[in-house]
């Protein structure tokens, strides 16, 4: 008796000891689990879902979902755009979020990212509703609500962040100022990118809740109620406005504006009349008018106010001829990356003497015979140069790249120009970076 109940207990501290290892075991392999399930693909630099990086189950599962509904049937990869900070462990910071794929309940998921500090979503179906999470990003310092960059060009593709492939739905869900009440207690918002929501001029009044916005993208129409509420925000002097026809009218009415420095006018239509209202705008240092159809005929309307040193006309139709037209003002910066400016025309902008940065990136029926034409050479007042995406620049033109010592910076990033070549650059305008 007494030898079956000792051999009863052996076997009930077996049962239990084996019981433990199992549990053990489980806790084990649910933690081997978790770090497999971790995405095996590591992103290069800052972006992407780096494994090392990913805190919790909670915020693997977010990412995860949030990078499935970014992915669009037939193409390769997510939309979806996550951007680590450089802190010790790094911090989600960006999150970037494209397509009818994203719904309240998807990005309901982003509440386990809550160091988020800069949010973009793009035609989205997330809707004033599920905006209500916003509430949990207490860092937050960026929000941008915008419509898909579509553009692309022949011969060039679509850059970086355009999608021309994405379907346009005049369905999709608009964001109102109801949207917007979740942000109203982030004291942390410097920007609001809202060129996609609907607000009726008479909503710009909440802009005053956030004492450290400084920059603000709209599509409101440009009243003088709109305009009075965004004088009102004394650290906003950075506006966009863009996807529509914006009138002379509206113009004129931002010159009632005293702080405004920096305007962009992004796929907009603009005539004659509104080109030549914008030097009414007696306080604008920098005007960018990208992706508005431009032409050299254009150029001739245009006006500038006398402060403007910095224009941008990245993405339109200029040939050269009508840069002609900018000699009266003093510029100091112009950008016409994704031009038609060319060997022909480059010498156009020899007459443009007070330029001090000149980009070219894109202009890509610019090639070794336009470097070697001496126009970029002579203009020795030009201190930074962009020659991004000009593939038909090669080690061929060298001996001639070599001679503008006068630059301080030159980006030539997907050009022909080999690394060896880099370094006989470096070695030859030893005071100008090279950025390759």
């Amino acid at each position: 008796m007494a030898v079956s109940r000792s051999c009863r207990l052996i076997q009930i501290y077996r049962l239990v000891i084996a019981a433990t290892l199992l549990a053990l075991g489980m806790l084990t392999n649910a933690s081997l689990l978790w770090a497999q399930a971790k995405p095996a693909t590591k992103a290069p630099g800052s972006f992407g879902i780096n494994p090392e990086w990913v805190s919790s189950p909670e915020m693997l599962d977010a990412l995860e979902e949030l990078q499935r509904a970014g992915i669009v049937p037939g193409r390769k990869g997510s939309l979806s755009f996550f951007r680590w900070n450089g802190e010790k462990p790094p911090q989600l910071a960006h999150l970037g979020l494209w397509g009818e794929g994203v719904s309240d309940e998807v990005f309901a998921r982003s509440v386990a990212l809550s160091d988020l500090q800069f949010l973009s979503i793009y035609e989205t179906n997330i809707t004033n509703e599920g905006l209500q999470v916003l509430r949990k990003f207490s860092k937050l310092r960026s929000f941008s609500v915008a419509p898909v960059s579509r553009y692309e060009k022949s011969m060039y593709g679509a850059p970086q962040w355009s999608y021309p492939f994405l379907k346009q739905r005049s369905d999709r869900p608009k964001i109102t100022v109801q949207g917007l009440e979740p942000l109203r207690n982030i004291a942390t918002i410097e920007s609001l990118q809202l060129i996609d929501a609907q607000l009726a001029p008479s909503d710009l009044a909440i802009l005053q809740s956030w004492p450290k916005l400084g920059s603000i993208a709209l599509s409101t129409t440009m009243t003088s109620e709109a305009v009075q509420h965004l004088a009102a925000c004394k650290r906003v002097s950075n506006l966009t406005l863009g996807y529509r026809e914006i009138t002379a009218d509206e113009i004129r009415a931002l010159g009632e504006w005293e702080s405004l420095k920096k305007l962009m006018l992004l796929h907009a239509k603009l005539s004659s009349d509104a080109l030549a209202a914008l030097a009414s705008l007696e306080s604008l240092e920098q005007l960018d008018l990208e992706e508005c159809n431009l032409t050299d005929d254009d150029l001739a309307h245009l006006k500038l106010p006398a402060k403007l040193t910095i224009l941008g006309l990245k993405r339109n139709e200029i040939d050269g001829p009508g840069l002609r037209h900018l000699v009266p003002f003093q510029l100091k910066q112009i950008g016409l990356e994704f031009n038609n400016i060319s060997n022909a025309t480059l010498g156009e902008l020899a007459q443009l003497r007070t330029l001090e940065t000149l980009n070219l990136s894109y202009c890509r029926q610019i090639d070794n015979q336009g470097i070697e034409s001496g126009v970029l050479q002579r203009m020795t007042h030009v201190r930074q140069l962009g020659l991004r995406g000009l593939k038909q620049v090669t080690d061929a033109s060298l001996a001639e790249i070599v001679k503008m010592t006068h630059l301080k910076h030159i980006t030539i990033r997907e050009t022909g120009i080999s690394w060896e070549s880099v370094d006989k650059m470096k070695a030859a305008m030893p005071e100008t970076v090279v950025f390759k």
